[in-house]
């Protein structure tokens, strides 16, 4: 079923999250993008096509996701490698906190926070009337400056570790520079006080005019992390 979603999302060239599309900035400079909470590989998809020299490096610790990962290897081709492994402030093994409903896990909404598990259970639950339950693995994390990369863009969705995951890469952000998106949630303030002082300033993908803004745009659910340095070259009002 999502090896059909994803096919037909790279044939139409359809993003299944339109902010992705902030990261065209970097087209033409044969990008390295890392796509940090890659789930079942949709944003490597989306990723492929809007930005179609980058290479793509994936980060997913959740074996149930393995498989379809693979998939979208054959999808991509050599353009894109994943990891299995998730990313923190430390090495560590964790568990990884999954909402079930029915015994369907909800891989989109897992969690290497206990508490980020419970809000998404509980937004489960609201929005389909039935009991989440949470199931958990066990997961190897490392850290992102650890791993010898030097990206140019970075994607971040995680469900509230946000702050973790960039506590590990203070040293990649400083010396590398990449423009980073991160899913908006409770932790946002957080994260941009850990950014402001490494040269960062908040921006946001406006979809109706098809750039990044310095201004949020009405129904933004992503906010992109700007280098200082890049500001003046691609933000928009």
């Amino acid at each position: 079923m999502r090896s059909a979603m994803l096919v037909g999302q790279k044939v139409l060239r359809r993003p299944d999250e339109p902010d992705l599309r902030g990261f065209a900035v970097l087209s033409g400079s044969a990008p390295l993008i890392a796509d940090i909470g890659a789930n079942g590989g949709q944003s490597a998809v989306a990723l492929s096509f809007i930005v179609p020299d980058a290479r793509i490096v994936s980060f997913e610790p959740n074996p149930v996701l393995w498989r379809e990962l693979a998939f979208v290897q054959r999808l991509i081709g050599p353009r894109f490698e994943r990891r299995q492994l998730g990313l923190g402030s430390q090495a560590a093994r964790m568990q990884l906190h999954i909402p079930t409903v029915g015994g369907l896990p909800i891989t989109t909404r897992a969690s290497l926070t206990p508490d980020g598990a419970r809000e998404q259970a509980a937004r489960l639950e609201a929005d389909t009337g039935r009991q989440v339950d949470i199931t958990a693995v066990e997961v190897s994390v490392e850290t992102f400056d650890s791993l010898g990369l030097t990206p140019t863009g970075i994607k971040i969705d995680v469900e509230g570790y946000e702050y973790e995951v960039l506590s590990g890469m203070v040293r990649t952000l400083r010396d590398a520079r990449p423009l980073v998106m991160l899913e908006c949630n409770a932790r946002d303030s957080e994260c941009l006080a850990l950014l402001e002082p490494l040269g960062y300033r908040r921006a946001w993908f406006d979809r109706a005019r098809g750039c990044l803004v310095a201004i949020r745009p009405a129904g933004a659910g992503n906010w992109y992390a700007v280098p200082d340095e890049m500001a003046e070259q691609i933000l928009n009002g």
